[in-house]
């Protein structure tokens, strides 16, 4: 029985078109074959009924005799043809010839009923739902409400035409969530910037003022100090405006995906690692197999790596620990240390644009690192995730 349903499931229009035309021809031809012989029937009783009255067995003649007075020649006696229907009664030759009429109007009657049944049934069982659901769905995204789903279970045309529409569908929400969330990212950003802004700007305000007023009575040391300052913030100005750029450009970045093998990766990995944690203790390891091929964009998982083994060096103690992984369609970096790992809001919040750790009192860094490797992580489609083992540790996981 579940066989017999999923054959129908997988039926396609035209073959369930084309059975449902022979369906409707045989049933067509049977169906006007019945009603004729039905209608042939009656003709056959009223005839009967007249050839009993007459008592006449062969329906076409009947026999009568003419009795003359010629002794001689005797009587004569001959057959004259009968024609039964002059003795109808009107009302009787009237039921006779309509049945006459249907045994042979009966054939396109019943195969024009037929075919209007069977295009009616055949709509409502084939195309009625499916068309219905398309035309909700069409009318659902014109109005931008994607929070909805298409659901139908036939695996036919419209099956497969319903199940491409959902698939848009699950595109457009994900565009429009992605895009929302740039936006939102975007906003989180130049609020962000803007908060950074304010100290160096406030500072060169109250130090240029500090200068028009009172610059004749000002040592030439004071105002050495005073211009030192001002240039100070004016860098870190022009570092935060360089970094703004900088974000703007990944958000432009093509992922261009080529083959290499996990043991080539490896061996940037392993030369990178040692110049950069030079100072401190660096280890890695390769999980599985190293001649396994991956298809990624090397520049950018070097581009991610760098940056959390920049991070690694500030915080560590001691050593740097690296792992390299192929699995499942992605590749996986993790990169740890043995410092005093994240704190709980720095979980939430270190990929965070201009977002700096609790334990970090220096001005050298924006807090963007952590956050570009986001951005580049998701660009490869994949992701960054922050933990604590022993100190901190940071995965990035990019899709091959």
């Amino acid at each position: 029985m579940g066989k017999i349903t999923e054959f129908f499931k997988r039926k396609s229009i035209k073959t369930a078109f084309t059975t449902s035309m022979l369906v409707c021809i045989v049933s067509a031809l049977l169906l006007s074959l019945a009603l004729s012989s039905c209608c042939q029937w009656g003709q056959s009783q009223i005839y009967k009924q007249y050839q009993f009255e007459f008592g006449v067995s062969d329906p076409e003649m009947v026999i009568g005799f003419d009795r003359t007075a010629d002794e001689q020649k005797g009587s004569i006696s001959y057959q004259t043809p009968l024609n039964l229907m002059d003795h109808f009664t009107p009302a009787d030759r009237t039921i006779y010839n309509i049945l006459g009429f249907l045994s042979i109007g009966v054939y396109p009657i019943c195969f024009i009923f037929c075919i209007v049944a069977t295009s009616i049934l055949f709509y409502k069982r084939h195309m009625q739902k499916p068309l219905a659901i398309l035309d909700h769905a069409a009318g659902q995204i014109a109005d931008n409400n994607l929070d909805f789903k298409i659901v139908y279970d036939k695996e036919d045309e419209l099956g497969k035409l319903c199940a491409s529409f959902e698939k848009m569908r699950q595109a457009l929400q994900e565009s429009n969530e992605e895009m929302w969330r740039q936006m939102e990212e975007r906003k989180r950003l130049n609020a962000a910037f803007s908060h950074d802004l304010r100290t160096p700007l406030t500072v060169l305000k109250g130090q240029s003022e500090l200068l028009r007023q009172y610059a004749p009575k000002m040592t030439a040391e004071k105002v050495s100090d005073t211009s030192d300052m001002m240039h100070r913030h004016i860098v870190r100005l022009e570092e935060y405006v360089q970094t703004m750029g900088e974000l703007q450009r990944l958000e432009d970045i093509e992922i261009v995906r080529q083959s290499i093998t996990l043991e080539a990766l490896c061996r940037q990995l392993e030369e990178t690692g040692e110049a950069v944690c030079d100072k401190k203790g660096f280890s890695y390891e390769v999980i599985g197999n190293r001649d396994s091929g991956l298809n990624i964009d090397a520049s950018i998982v070097m581009r991610v790596y760098e940056n959390l083994l920049a991070n690694a060096v500030r915080f560590a103690k001691e050593k740097i620990m690296v792992s390299a992984e192929s699995q499942e369609g992605y590749l996986y970096l993790t990169v740890s240390d043995d410092g005093a790992g994240f704190a709980k809001k720095d979980l939430e919040n270190a990929t965070k644009p201009f977002y700096k750790t609790v334990r970090e009192t220096d001005n050298e860094h924006f807090g963007m690192g952590l956050n570009i490797c986001k951005i580049l992580c998701e660009k490869h489609g994949g992701y960054i995730r922050l933990s604590n083992r022993d100190g901190a540790v940071v995965t990035a996981a990019f899709r091959q």
